[in-house]
C-alpha cells in the first residue's frame, strides 16, 4: 500500500474513532492543550464543527488516494474464490475430475452461467460441450462465502473497506444519538 494512502487511512480512522468516542462518552471540551500551551474554549461547538470539517477533509483525501491505487484486488479475490467453488460444482455435474479444456463463467445481472469447452482433436481447437446456468441459491451461497473469506482471511477489508465503514458510522452514530 502506498505510504500516502496509509497516512490518509490513519488520519480518517483517527478522526472517525475520535468522533465516535466523543459522542458515546459525551465529552465536552473546555480547554485544548497544544504543545504545552493551554487554550480555553469559549464555544465548544466550534471545536465539534472543526472536527466534522476535518472528517470531511480526511474522507475526501482517503478517497482520492484510494482511487490512485491501480488494483485493490478485492473483487478479483472474491471472484477467484467464487469460481473455485463453481468450478468444483461443474466438474461434479460432468462427472469428471479433470478437464482437457476450460470452464468459463459469465454473469447477467444476478444470474451466472458456465460454459465448458474441451479440446476436439478432429477440429484442432476448443469446442463448447455444455452451456448452462448455475443454480441461483448456490451462487448466493458461494458469493457469501467468498465475501466472508476475503473479509476475514485477507487484509483487504481492513485495509480498504474499514475506513469507509468508520467514516459512515461516525455521522450515523452522531445522528442516531441526537434523535
Amino acid at each position: 500500500m502506498n505510504p500516502d494512502l496509509l497516512r490518509q487511512r490513519r488520519n480518517l480512522i483517527i478522526i472517525c474513532s475520535g468522533l465516535v468516542l466523543f459522542d458515546f462518552a459525551k465529552v465536552t471540551v473546555t480547554k485544548i492543550s497544544i504543545m504545552g500551551t493551554e487554550l480555553l474554549v469559549g464555544d465548544a461547538r466550534v471545536v465539534v464543527y472543526f472536527a466534522w470539517v476535518m472528517w470531511g477533509y480526511f474522507l475526501l483525501r482517503y478517497y482520492q488516494y484510494l482511487r490512485v491505487e491501480s488494483d485493490l484486488g478485492i473483487t478479483s479475490s472474491i471472484k477467484s474464490r467464487f469460481e473455485g467453488w463453481a468450478r468444483a460444482y461443474v466438474l461434479r455435474a460432468l462427472n469428471k475430475t479433470i478437464l482437457s479444456g476450460s470452464i468459463e463463467f459469465s454473469r447477467q445481472g444476478l444470474w451466472w452461467r458456465y460454459s465448458v469447452k474441451e479440446y476436439d482433436p478432429a477440429h484442432g481447437d476448443l469446442r463448447e460441450i455444455r452451456n448452462s446456468p448455475l443454480p441461483f441459491m448456490r451462487t448466493l451461497l458461494w458469493s457469501g462465502r467468498s465475501l466472508y473469506c476475503v473479509a476475514m482471511h485477507t487484509p483487504k477489508a481492513t485495509d480498504h473497506v474499514l475506513p469507509f465503514v468508520l467514516a459512515i458510522a461516525a455521522p450515523a452514530i452522531s445522528i442516531f444519538r441526537a434523535v
